[in-house]
């Protein structure tokens, strides 16, 4: 189980205290810091986005090797026998991109699948050095994200 609640918890109490840093430097005048703090609020949003993504992901990887140790469980041969080309032991899960581990727990054509493709391209793009020049709903996100995990398929 992830701790998303409780990033959530934590980027709130801390986007509450830049909010309120802004709000002053606003009502004081001091456009400079105003943007200066702007703009941390954009690079604070994004760290916490890509450290909720990581929580995401994890759960992802579980049932991605819970499905793969169940369809090796099966008694027919048949249904059993493409699951016999995973390993999930194996840390990098038997090298299955994040779209295949996402298309082994949700459906592909699924509205979760589909908005969780999405987060990976923002997750790719910040944690790969392009940052965003507007602010993510960290805390809209994570209740996203507490979507998606309910919807991994777990039977």
């Amino acid at each position: 189980m992830s701790d998303l609640r409780t990033i959530a918890g934590s980027y709130e109490r801390i986007d509450g205290f830049l909010k309120d840093l802004r709000e002053r430097h606003d009502e004081a005048g001091e456009d400079d810091e105003r943007d200066r703090v702007a703009r941390e609020q954009e690079l604070n949003d994004q760290a916490w986005f890509v450290l909720a993504w990581g929580q995401l992901e994890a759960d992802i990887d579980e049932a991605c090797r819970d499905a793969i140790r169940r369809g090796q469980s099966h008694d027919n041969w048949q249904l059993r026998r493409a699951w016999s080309l995973y390993n999930p032991d194996d840390r990098r899960l038997s090298g299955l991109s994040f779209e295949s581990r996402l298309t082994l727990v949700l459906e592909r054509n699924s509205v979760e699948w589909r908005r969780t493709m999405q987060f990976y391209n923002v997750r790719n793009r910040i944690a790969h050095g392009t940052l965003l020049s507007e602010r993510i709903d960290v805390s809209a996100e994570i209740q996203e994200f507490l979507r998606v995990r309910e919807s991994l398929a777990r039977n």
